[in-house]
């Protein structure tokens, strides 16, 4: 056996130090030290459309159940994996074997003691009902050596893809009891919320908020605190978060102190808030790819003349300059890996940002495209994605694509996502540190198997790198990866946008989570 050590990988930038550093220049009270109770109030843009972590990607769930849940890995501040229920972990010489080996101790909820059967239970259900589920599609079978040790069999190599897989937070693969996991074989249910993490879910009032409590018997870590993973202090007694809306709403709230925690600021608030008494802004980094994602199945978008087309006219620069009011938070970049990823890479940069309409047009008469309308999809909640949608459609109109963007709620725009009939394009954002992690969105499954990409040859170097330990062979396949991408067209690069977050100074965040990725209050404390 040899152990597979993940750890900080060479040239990743950390972008906690850079903007929600232990300092905190940007400025606020100066604190006695950490202080426990009170509650935290956060408002955040929208309801979460269930409370299934394991069967959605779509936010704000992340921002919530982050507290709530544990996976075996989590992210650190260097958007790396390490362990989190894990204790430690071993894989074959061939890589087709891994072990974990579980805290001991580690308390559900519901005060049962997290064991084997659990952990497989909960990643035979995430494997069915995950977006990324099928990303474990060669594994062949679990063995439970006893209460605290399992055994992953794969078919094929497994390099430390599997860590970041089972790390990622967009899709966690999380760990509930084995009662719970199957009693809730439907996508989008829960029997209950039973998790391990500092917080257990109280309520839901849709529409209102979601409470968590602090859990008494919560079995934290010793290691140094690490983002999502190491030692876990939950300071404030419950936390609420508030649906609100409208970004005026939730600022005026923070500003009059009825919210601590804001997130979704608009970026055209950022110099006005730097200057506001009693209120820190916090840019939030990693870097969020804006991007647009066709239906490759059906209608105008299968056609690759077309993709093609809308590839060569797009103009980056115009989106972001739309999608974003301050500049400070935005950048156009080629590569499909954000600038404080150790992949960035500009690898076949000559077809991003071409910006050439005799190009796009002539792609365009040599597709099969017959003037038919093109809808893209954009999520009504989000200002900067519907003006993201709205500079796509002028700009594909200017070539002569019959383009209409059109607003949807999440839950419409989830549906409308996944449904061939309805499908051309759709906008989003999410960032992808490592290149592994794009595989749940380029093999074919996801959204769904009617509207997904998937190429033989994608699928080889996503191969390559599930299995592939060393880095820089994973970063010749991560340019091979974006190269597929841009020869494919499988997706476009719209640029980056970094997002705008907000607290009183009286909040205490001497760890920077704030500024790294999804909102993590672990740490985080009242000052009052």
């Amino acid at each position: 056996m040899r152990r597979f050590v993940v750890g900080v990988i060479a040239g990743l930038v950390v972008v906690g130090v850079a903007w929600g550093s232990p300092a905190d220049e940007s400025g606020g009270a100066a604190s006695q030290g950490p202080k426990y109770g009170g509650t935290l109030d956060v408002a955040i843009p929208g309801a979460p459309h269930t409370l299934d972590w394991q069967s959605t990607v779509s936010h704000p769930l992340p921002h919530i159940m982050g507290h709530v849940f544990e996976g075996l890995f989590g992210f650190t501040r260097e958007f790396d994996a390490a362990p989190e229920l894990a204790d430690s972990w071993e894989a074959s010489d061939d890589g087709t074997v891994w072990t974990i080996r579980l805290r001991p101790g580690v308390k559900f909820h519901n005060g049962d003691e997290l064991t084997a059967e659990d952990v497989v239970a909960s990643l035979e259900r995430w494997r069915r009902v995950g977006p990324k589920g099928p990303a474990l599609d060669e594994l062949e079978r679990f063995e439970i050596t006893d209460d605290h040790t399992l055994s992953m069999h794969f078919s094929s190599p497994k390099g430390r893809f599997l860590l970041l897989l089972l790390g990622s937070d967009e899709n966690k693969a999380v760990i509930m009891p084995k009662e719970v996991a199957e009693a809730s074989p439907e996508a989008g249910t829960l029997s209950e919320v039973v998790g391990t993490g500092p917080y257990r879910f109280v309520e839901y009032r849709e529409d209102q908020f979601v409470r968590l409590e602090r859990f008494a018997d919560y079995t934290a870590r010793d290691d140094a605190p690490d983002y999502q993973t190491g030692n876990k202090i939950a300071y404030p007694d419950e936390l609420l978060f508030w649906i609100v809306p409208e970004a005026s709403t939730r600022v005026a709230g923070l500003e009059s102190g009825e919210y601590d925690i804001i997130t979704g600021v608009p970026d055209a608030e950022f110099q006005r808030l730097a200057g506001a008494d009693g209120v820190v802004p916090v840019k939030n980094g990693p870097g969020v790819l804006l991007y647009m994602m066709f239906n490759h199945q059906h209608g105008p978008t299968a056609d690759i003349n077309f993709r093609r087309a809308v590839q060569a006219i797009m103009d980056a620069e115009k989106v972001v300059a739309a999608a974003v009011a301050d500049p400070e938070f935005a950048t156009v970049n080629p590569s499909f890996y954000p600038p404080e990823s150790a992949y960035n890479t500009d690898a076949c940069a000559d077809l991003y940002n071409q910006v050439d309409a005799d190009k796009a047009r002539g792609y365009l008469a040599a597709s099969d495209y017959a003037g038919e309308k093109v809808i893209i999809q954009t999520i009504s909640s989000s200002e900067s994605h519907v003006r993201t949608g709205l500079s796509i459609a002028e700009q594909l109109q200017s070539i002569g694509i019959n383009a209409e963007m059109v607003q949807y709620d999440v839950q419409t725009w989830v549906a409308k996502r996944r449904d061939p009939n309805e499908l051309n394009i759709y906008t989003s954002g999410g960032y992808w540190i490592d290149p592994s992690l794009y595989h749940p969105e380029f093999n074919g499954t996801f959204p769904s198997t009617e509207v997904g990409y998937y190429h033989d040859e994608t699928e080889e170097v996503f191969r390559g790198l599930a299995a592939e330990t060393e880095f820089d062979a994973r970063y010749a396949l991560g340019e091979a990866l974006q190269c597929e991408f841009y020869n494919k067209v499988a997706t476009i690069n719209l640029g980056y946008q970094y997002r705008l977050f907000a607290r009183r100074d009286v909040i205490q965040d001497p760890e920077g989570y704030l500024a790294l990725g999804n909102p993590t209050l672990h740490h985080v404390w009242i000052d009052e």
